[in-house]
């Protein structure tokens, strides 16, 4: 089951009042119903919505709906019915000052799912956030009635018709926040936290490779230099401390920093080591060029 899918079965198990119902198949209305010759027909995509949606038609309405499977391909559920009533709504639906008229606090939400459950697709945001809802003519019209909330969807003009979407997470968890959908606002902010710790990760990873390159890099130039001075019979040259500590690279060329700081005799400490290999890097250079004029 997509997770799409999951959401509108969420939104159907859901227990709510009777103006939050009515409220939700005005949401329903508005998204997919469509008059021919008085009557009103419904499409959705799963048998489960379509009862859901003509219980809530012939509770407000009593009227008893068909539903049957469309027979062009049969991806459909068809929901028709006949109602004077209904047909004004359709009317006034063009005015989005019309969509809203709440009797509780949780009719703006419950208007929304239905928008969603007839209309809308949302992505996994595990794997990329898209929201969008096939709206048609009245994409606009619901792009304005969520923009007097502070959510503001994109439009896009489709060979499918015009729809309405989000792409950013933002905008996403404003509008489910609007329409109470609380188990996408969790799995958002969960995506968005296994996001935010794989970019850490990721950052530390790469922060820990430079720096073991760069080690790797310095020793290798270290053990190159004192070899040199080794080959020439300059290491002597160095003063006794930088000659005991070249020897002890030259002979551990395989060991850390660190690693080569513990077994130093007498012991020392890592930044103490890192200054007198850049001494011996420093002399060394002067030592080979004295030796090279000669």
């Amino acid at each position: 089951m997509s997770f799409s899918s999951e959401q509108k079965e969420n939104i159907i198990s859901q227990i709510y009042k009777p103006c939050c119902r009515k409220a939700m198949l005005s949401g329903i209305l508005f998204s997919k119903a469509a008059s021919v010759d008085g009557l009103i027909k419904i499409n959705v995509e799963k048998e489960e919505t379509a009862v859901f949606i003509a219980k809530l038609i012939r509770e407000f309405y009593s009227i008893e709906p068909r539903i049957f499977r469309e027979s062009c391909g049969g991806r459909y559920y068809a929901i028709t019915f006949s109602s004077k009533s209904c047909l004004k709504y359709l009317d006034s639906i063009y005015d989005s000052k019309e969509l809203y008229n709440p009797k509780c606090q949780s009719c703006l939400s419950s208007l929304l799912r239905g928008v969603f459950l007839a209309s809308g697709k949302i992505s996994d945001p595990g794997k990329q956030y898209s929201m969008e809802f096939s709206l048609g003519d009245r994409s606009i019209i619901f792009a304005d009635f969520l923009s007097e909330y502070g959510v503001v969807p994109l439009i896009s003009y489709k060979k499918s018709g015009t729809v309405a979407y989000f792409k950013s997470s933002s905008m996403i968890e404003e509008f489910c926040a609007l329409a109470s959908m609380n188990r996408v606002m969790f799995t958002l902010f969960n995506a968005r936290a296994e996001g935010e710790m794989r970019r850490s990760v990721s950052r530390r990873i790469n922060c820990e490779t430079n720096n073991i390159a760069k080690a790797v890099n310095a020793a290798a130039k270290q053990i190159d230099m004192i070899s040199r001075l080794d080959e020439a019979n300059l290491l002597s040259s160095l003063p006794e401390e930088l000659e005991t500590t070249a020897r002890l690279r030259l002979a551990n060329k395989d060991l850390s920093l660190a690693q080569l700081a513990a077994i130093a005799v007498p012991p020392i400490s890592k930044p103490g080591l890192s200054h007198r290999l850049k001494k011996i890097m420093e002399l060394g250079t002067q030592l080979l060029h004295k030796n090279s004029e000669n």
